[in-house]
């Protein structure tokens, strides 16, 4: 269903032009690593619970990934949408689900890192494949639900004096009714209470290294710092400004200012998909050692091997 175009959706050259090369190296880096770790998550690694939220990881990225070819071409076209609405609400769809799927799964395995280092004999600890399995599908099928009123609200609008299509979700902001202000509220709460999480998690782990290991953390540990604080980079890249500057823009409707910096938010969301390679290098053995056996057979490195991938699987 169209909608008449506003002053606020309006196409900027200047973010168009930032934009296009952004996408693209998002896609180029991020396609690599994601299909990289889908091959050693579904065919090398042996299959755990956290295994099963990491190729959750991967899967979300890879839907992203799928879109990011329209909205490249859509920006080269000078914000012409012309591949129908279908098309444009299902792309919009894939990224929006992409981006909470995102958060629900880093929380996850933020917490499945804290009980590890600190609660190693919990029962989350214990969790089997089949369990990762059943809460991975809870978590899926919550996100899907969450995403309904925002597959509903209207996404391509006609340009003022021109034959052109735009292909935004805006309208969910700058005209939003009802149940998209409930929405768009809840996933404010969703991400900011993933973010309180993650931080908890990255401030007693790191805390737990410099009380307790007096000798020096673990190399194990190490890694599950590093990994916390990656995950809190990416909350404050790619997850906390798409959803403060919305909202902001639910208030202030219309405002250039926020435009442009929900814009240059956007364009950091989606480099979380660039990003999470950086993620399965500190959680799954293989995939990390499958990168170190590539750099030291070129002979640039002389990196040594985990005693997990000298085991069958």
């Amino acid at each position: 269903m169209m909608s008449n175009f506003t002053s606020c959706m309006e196409p900027h050259s200047l973010i168009s032009s930032i934009l296009k090369p952004i996408f693209i190296l998002e896609f180029i880096f991020g396609l690599p690593g994601n299909v990289f770790a889908v091959w050693i998550l579904f065919f090398k690694s042996p299959w755990k619970a956290c295994n099963v939220y990491l190729f959750s990881l991967v899967i979300s990225d890879l839907l992203l990934l799928t879109g990011m070819p329209f909205r490249i071409d859509y920006f080269f076209r000078g914000e012409d949408w012309i591949f129908g609405e279908s098309t444009c609400r299902l792309v919009l769809d894939v990224i929006s689900v992409n981006s909470s799927a995102s958060v629900a799964f880093m929380t996850i395995l933020a917490v499945d890192r804290f009980f590890r280092i600190l609660h190693p004999h919990h029962r989350i600890c214990r969790m089997n494949v089949k369990q990762g399995l059943m809460l991975s599908s809870m978590t899926w099928v919550i996100v899907l639900l969450l995403r309904l009123p925002s597959a509903l609200s209207p996404v391509l609008t006609s340009q003022k004096n021109s034959s052109k299509l735009t292909c935004h979700s805006f309208l969910s902001w700058t005209s939003p009714s009802v149940q998209m202000r409930i929405y768009n509220s809840i996933q404010l709460i969703e991400v900011l209470v993933a973010f309180t999480l993650v931080v908890f998690c990255f401030v007693r782990v790191f805390s737990h290294t410099n009380i307790r290991q007096t000798k020096g953390p673990h190399r194990r540990v190490k890694r599950a710092v590093r990994l916390l604080f990656i995950f809190v980079i990416i909350f404050v890249l790619c997850f906390l400004p798409t959803v403060i500057f919305g909202n902001f823009l639910q208030v202030f409707s219309c405002s250039e200012s926020l435009i442009v910096c929900l814009h240059a938010s956007l364009a950091l969301s989606y480099t979380n998909s660039a990003l999470d390679p950086v993620i399965y290098c500190h959680i799954n053995a293989w995939f990390r050692d499958t990168l170190k056996g590539k750099s030291n057979s070129l002979g640039m490195t002389k990196f040594k091997m985990s005693a997990k991938t000298n085991k069958k699987p």
